[in-house]
Formats: structure tokens, C-alpha cells, sequence
């Protein structure tokens, strides 16, 4: 099975379900993803705050599936800032829209992603992976591309399992040793770790480059 083809067909969901699911009714799995007890466990607003958006900035949420992340992150690059929802799903960002209207958010736009390339419009300052790069099926290479996308000391955080896979996933298990080779050879280094989430690692990465104090937010 080739790597773009086996992330398309591993995007089941944690909580169950599958691929045909998903893509027969987008709206249904928005639910799921933003059910009470995920978003009680994934903890959104401490996560947006440590990923330190400052207004003006780029920001990317890559497999944003519903938004849940988006939004928050829209709201902190402000009015001035860029939120990108990025996803291989036309459906769920089709959500995301209905979802940004609702909530009054001008600052979120969306990007049909491939599966083996983000295809982000622009640079941004900070990228978020969250419970999606275990579905990507060559996540090495896959950084890699997502490397011209970062900004010049940029960062990109990484969320997934730590110890309980759900049932399923057992082919997609990778270990924080095997992400920090990745993003070492991609051109990050590990800048802060946290370890608050419910059976989920959370890592910061840094690309190489001056800061983003020293750069004019948003450009």
C-alpha cells in the first residue's frame, strides 16, 4: 500500500468509526471530535496558550479536522494574524467554515491539504500537530515538507498518544525518540515538552533561524 494512500486510510477515529464514516457525514464526526470528554482531555485553551501565539501571527492547525484547535488559535494571532485549518477532508473544512461563522471568527481560512504535502499558502510562525501525524504514513519525509512552510525560527508542536493506543492504531504506534529523529533531520530541535495531557505528549519544536522576537509578527 503506498504511504499517501495508507494515511488516507488510517484516518479512523480514536474513538471509533471509520474512514467511510467520516467522509459520508463530516458533521457527525465534528461531534465527536468536539464531544465534552475530548475537549475536557485535550485541555484547548491551556494548549493554545503554551504554543504562545502572539497577534499578527501565521498560525497553522494541520489535520484540524472540526477546528477545535483552530478557532482558539484564530482568536489569539488576533484580527491581524492568519489561521490556516488544514486538512485532507473537503467536508470537515467545510466545518470549520460553518463553525468560524458562527463563532464570529474572521482570521481563519482553509487549505485543502495532500496527504503527503500541507500546502500552506505562506509561512507561519507556529504550526499544530495534533493526533494526526500517527495517521501520516511517511512521517519523516512528511516533515521534511512541512520545513519550507516554517518560518525561520518558527516552531511546530507535536500532540499524540503516549502509552494507550486506541484499538486499531497498533501499525501507526511511534515513539517521542522516533519523532525528535524526525524533526531533528527536518531542521527542528526540541525546545519544551509538557506533560499535563491525559495520555498524550506534547513537544515544541524550533526550526533553525532568528526568533520570533526578532520578527515583525506576521511578516
Amino acid at each position: 500500500m503506498k504511504a499517501g494512500f495508507a494515511w488516507l486510510v488510517a484516518l479512523v477515529f480514536f474513538n471509533g468509526g471509520s474512514v467511510l464514516a467520516q467522509q459520508a457525514n463530516p458533521e457527525a464526526y465534528a461531534k465527536t471530535l468536539e464531544g465534552p470528554e475530548r475537549v475536557a482531555r485535550m485541555q484547548v485553551a491551556r494548549v493554545v496558550e503554551a504554543l504562545g501565539i502572539k497577534p499578527g501571527n501565521r498560525v497553522a492547525d494541520i489535520g484540524s479536522g472540526s477546528g477545535l484547535f483552530t478557532r482558539p488559535m484564530a482568536r489569539a494571532a488576533g484580527p491581524a494574524g492568519v489561521a490556516y485549518a488544514v486538512d485532507i477532508d473537503a467536508g470537515l473544512l467545510k466545518v470549520v467554515e460553518r463553525s468560524a461563522r458562527e463563532a464570529n471568527i474572521e482570521n481563519i481560512r482553509t487549505v485543502l491539504a495532500a496527504t503527503d504535502d500541507p500546502k500552506l499558502p505562506e509561512p507561519v510562525d507556529v504550526a499544530l500537530i495534533c493526533d494526526a501525524l500517527h495517521h501520516i504514513g511517511n512521517q519523516g519525509p512528511y516533515i521534511k515538507t512541512l520545513n519550507k512552510y516554517v518560518k525561520p525560527g518558527g516552531r511546530v508542536a507535536v500532540i499524540d498518544f503516549s502509552e494507550r493506543w486506541p484499538a486499531g492504531h497498533e501499525s501507526m504506534r511511534f515513539t517521542t525518540a522516533q519523532l525528535d529523529g524526525w524533526m531533528k533531520d527536518a531542521g527542528f530541535s526540541r525546545e519544551a515538552s509538557y506533560d499535563w495531557l491525559d495520555n498524550s505528549f506534547f513537544i515544541v519544536y524550533r526550526k533553525s533561524g532568528p526568533s520570533l522576537q526578532a520578527q515583525d509578527p506576521g511578516h
